[in-house]
Formats: structure tokens, C-alpha cells, sequence
């Protein structure tokens, strides 16, 4: 079993945050203070099955680390300042990942290896901070990194805001249904058992589909109960992600678009490495690793081969089909004028504009088809489940 333990070791003087094995807390406890050490915290880590710990903040991190660097404190200055912070959520992620990070500073490790030993990073921002110990600029590496973060943020909210509206319609569209079916046609079925006309066939279909529906009803929850969990599942293991890349990688249109996102996140990763010092080579080794999809992986050890061979990087990003000819051109520019990193920029910053203005068209034509698909829906089991009576109507008439 695991447990959280903040202690002083014996002649040290300095507060150690570390998970440590034991059989029980009070055995844990026991042996520390055997060794002499004075302890602080104890708390057993909880399962992930029992509480899930909050996500790492990177972004946070990196903007509070910011402030204090710029402040004029040294990085192991900053991140104990961090990690007294965090002294108050014992056995949270933050403080382990604080706590992981001091162990390795204060074994004299680069806080770039003590950041990857933490797992908690991503590769993009550990390349920054490898980049900025050469060239003693933490804080713009932070920066440039906080840069990246907002841009692919800004992509997923809209993406995300854009998903949102088509569920709720979706979902309230299904509720009104089966509310319909449900509750309010199994009553009018009722009264139209006494009907001696013929009842219409849609009329007939919808009063069978809800007699169905509540006579098993059991089974209908247990159905929308296991598509909803299936769903969740998915989203949770990454499935539905990828299962929503395949689509659009089968539809050219809509994979267009979404390679203006792969692209968009590309191209900042390699201005954001590029101003770090690293080489185009190196940005592009860092890069693979940025789950980008296969043909984007594949494209980028392509340009990698490209330039091992001597092609200019406007060429062997172009070989790739990683650029249109304004970008092509751009490039060439860069490498004329020595702003690289600068036109890597603005190719991000095109890319990123095209997803957005994409996903706020298809915004705008996509609200109205999914609002009258619904009304039709709705309207139609409504207008079915009065056909009756206006049959009804129609035979009094005819009888006087």
C-alpha cells in the first residue's frame, strides 16, 4: 500500500515530500521515526476507483512558476515557494508532482530531468525548458509555452462549444420522443380502442413501437443505460476521439479541415522549440511524438529524411504535403531572412484561423437543419397520434 508522507529526514533539515510502501500508516510511522526523522503528514494514497485526483495544472503551474522567476527567485527557489502551496492538499497530484520535482533539484538534477521523472509534463514543454537551460531563458520558455497551451485551448473550446449546442438539441429532442411515447401516446391508445375505423399505418406503427416501449420498458432503460455508459467509456478511454479522427479522415472535406488543427498545433510546437535553440531537426524529432495521427507522423519523419538529404525545409515540408503555396513561400522567406521561428508562427496562426472560421460556419448551418430534423420528429409523432381523431371527426360528420 501506498501513503503520502511529509517528513524531515534526520540531518538534513529540509522538508522531503515523498509516496513511500508500507503495510500499515502506523508501521510507516514507526519506521520513520526510527530512522530519526520527523514527521509532518501521513496519509494512506487513495485508489483511483475511491477519489480521482485532479488533473495536473500545467498551464497554472507554468504561469505562477513565471511570476516567481520573473520575481527574481531561482528555479528551486520557485518551485519550493509552489510546493508550499500545496502542503494543504495531501496525497493531491499537485503535490506529488511538487514533491517528485524537489527530490530530484536537490540531487543536483536539471529541472527539465526532474520535470520529465515526474511524468506529469508534456514532451513539448520539457523540450522548452531543455532548450531555455542552455540559453538561461526559463521564463521565456515558459512564455512561449503558455502561447502554445492558449492557441490549442482556444481550438478545443471552440470545437467543443460547437459539439455542445447539436447534443443539447439532440438530447431534448429524444426526452420530448420519449416522453411522447412513453407516457402520452399509451393514453390516447386507450381511447382508440373503442375506434371501429381503420386506423392509419404510421398511426398504427407509433401506438405499436409505444405499446412495445412500455410493455418493455426494462429493457429499453438497460438499453439507453448501456449506450450511455459505452459512451462514456469511450470518451474516457479515447476511443470516441479516435473513432471521430477516422471519420474524418474518410471524408476529404472534413479532413481538410481537421489537418488545419494538426497543422495548427505543428507548426506551434516547432516555433515554440525553434526559438528554444533547437534545430528544425530536433523540433521535428519532438514533434513525432505529439500524437498528430499517422499520416502526420508519417509525413514528419518524411521531412526529417528530406532535410537529412540537404532539401531546404520549405521543400521537404511541401514534399510532405504539410504546406499550400503561401506557406511554401513563407517558409522560403524565413530561411531567407533568418525569421524562422517568426514564420513558423504565422503559419500557426493561419491554420488556426481556418479551423475557427470552420467550425463557426458549420455552426451556423448545422443549428438550423438539427432544429427542424427535430421539430420534424416530434411534430410528426404528435400529427400521427391525432390522425385518429380526425378520423373520428370526419366519421361524425359523414353520420349526420
Amino acid at each position: 500500500m501506498q501513503f503520502w508522507v511529509r517528513h524531515v529526514p534526520a540531518g538534513t533539515g529540509a522538508v522531503v515530500e515523498e509516496a513511500l510502501p508500507a503495510d500499515s500508516e502506523a508501521g510507516l510511522r514507526s519506521q520513520l521515526l526510527a530512522q530519526g526523522s520527523v514527521v509532518l503528514a501521513l496519509r494512506a494514497q487513495r485508489t483511483q476507483g475511491l477519489r480521482r485526483n485532479r488533473r495536473f495544472d500545467v498551464a497554472g503551474w507554468c504561469r505562477e512558476l513565471e511570476a516567481l522567476l520573473r520575481a527574481g527567485m531561482t528555479a528551486v527557489e520557485a518551485v519550493e515557494t509552489l510546493a508550499a502551496t500545496s502542503a494543504t492538499s495531501i496525497g493531491s497530484e499537485r503535490e506529488r508532482v511538487h514533491g517528485q520535482l524537489l527530490k530530484s533539484l536537490r540531487e543536483g538534477a536539471s529541472l527539465s530531468k526532474a520535470m520529465r521523472g515526474t511524468q506529469a509534463f508534456p514532451e513539448v514543454l520539457v523540450a522548452g525548458v531543455t532548450a531555455s537551460e542552455r540559453t538561461s531563458t526559463l521564463a521565456e520558455a515558459l512564455h512561449d509555452y503558455l502561447r502554445y497551451d492558449d492557441l490549442l485551448q482556444k481550438l478545443r473550446r471552440q470545437a467543443v462549444s460547437a459539439m455542445l449546442y447539436p447534443a443539447i438539441v439532440i438530447g431534448l429532442g429524444g426526452c420530448i420522443a420519449m416522453f411522447l411515447l412513453l407516457y402520452v401516446i399509451p393514453r390516447f391508445s386507450k381511447m382508440y380502442g373503442s375506434f371501429h375505423g381503420e386506423l392509419s399505418t404510421a398511426t398504427a406503427a407509433v401506438l405499436a413501437l409505444s405499446r412495445a416501449m412500455r410493455d418493455y420498458g426494462w429493457l429499453v432503460g438497460l438499453a439507453v443505460a448501456g449506450i450511455a455508459a459505452a459512451g462514456v467509456l469511450a470518451w474516457r478511454s479515447g476511443q470516441l476521439a479516435r473513432g471521430l479522427e477516422a471519420g474524418a479522415e474518410a471524408w476529404p472535406m472534413l479532413r481538410r479541415q481537421w489537418d488545419h488543427f494538426r497543422f495548427a498545433k505543428l507548426y506551434q510546437s516547432l516555433a515554440l522549440l525553434f526559438r528554444g535553440g533547437y534545430s528544425l531537426d530536433e523540433a521535428l524529432l519532438v514533434c513525432g511524438g505529439l500524437a498528430l495521427g499517422v499520416r502526420v507522423g508519417q509525413g514528419v519523419s518524411t521531412v526529417r529524411q528530406e532535410i537529412a538529404n540537404g532539401r531546404p525545409a520549405s521543400k521537404a515540408l511541401a514534399t510532405a504535403g504539410f504546406t499550400d503555396v503561401t506557406a511554401e513561400r513563407l517558409l522560403a522567406v524565413g530561411e531567407r531572412t533568418g525569421d524562422f521561428a517568426g514564420v513558423l508562427q504565422t503559419i500557426a496562426d493561419r491554420h488556426a484561423q481556418a479551423f475557427v472560421l470552420f467550425i463557426e460556419r458549420a455552426t451556423r448551418l448545422l443549428e438550423p437543419i438539427l432544429l427542424l430534423a427535430v421539430a420534424l420528429v416530434v411534430g410528426g409523432l404528435v400529427v400521427m397520434m391525432y390522425l385518429p381523431i380526425f378520423d373520428i371527426a370526419g366519421g361524425l360528420g359523414v353520420s349526420r
